[in-house]
């Protein structure tokens, strides 16, 4: 069964990214095809037990399905994000909780076309800087901006509540680097 599926996989690869690439939509401003494509894999050979070689044309259809799902499931990924932008911007200027917090935004009374820009660029500069963490690191990231405490993060991720705490500081650590390194922080 699993060399059946590794084989599908192989062989759908190129068909699966061009497929991937005309029902992306808005995920092309976060991800790649490609890297979508691999995700669709990783999922396949997760829920690898409920794959049955059937012929080809099951199989396909099947992959299809495994590829909506995860479509679905990083579309609502991103949005979640999108949902608080403020905090985003404050956790990779550094700034998490406070007072200060504020500093990392534009100021609300100077509104125009200059300062959505910058909003924008700063908005799209912490997006790309958080699709390069890795998956875990980006859940992390994602249940800080929701403001989930540590237990309820340990929960979602199964994990105890002191590993929980180091892996957030790390990835919260490793969001800020990347957009660092990048070039992309503010530098006022």
């Amino acid at each position: 069964m699993t060399s059946d599926l590794d084989e599908l996989l192989a062989e759908a690869h190129p068909a699966l990214v061009t497929w991937i690439e005309r029902r992306m939509g808005r995920l092309a401003r976060f991800e790649t095809a490609e890297d979508l494509a691999q995700g669709v894999a990783l999922r396949a050979v997760d829920r690898g037990e409920s794959f049955e070689w059937r012929g080809r044309r099951e199989a396909y259809a099947w992959l299809l399905r495994v590829a909506r799902g995860y479509l679905v499931d990083r579309h609502a990924y991103w949005l979640a994000l999108r949902r608080n932008p403020g905090a985003l911007l404050r956790i990779t200027s550094g700034v998490e909780t406070g007072a200060s917090a504020r500093a990392a935004e534009p100021p609300a009374d100077a509104t125009g076309p200059a300062t959505f820009a910058e909003r924008r660029e700063r908005l799209d500069a912490a997006y790309a800087a958080l699709a390069a963490l890795l998956p875990r690191d980006q859940e992390l990231v994602r249940l800080t901006i929701e403001g989930a405490t540590i237990r309820e993060m340990a929960d979602a991720l199964e994990l105890s509540y002191d590993a929980v705490e180091r892996a957030r500081l790390r990835a919260l650590d490793r969001l800020r680097k990347v957009h660092r390194i990048a070039g992309l922080t503010d530098r006022r």
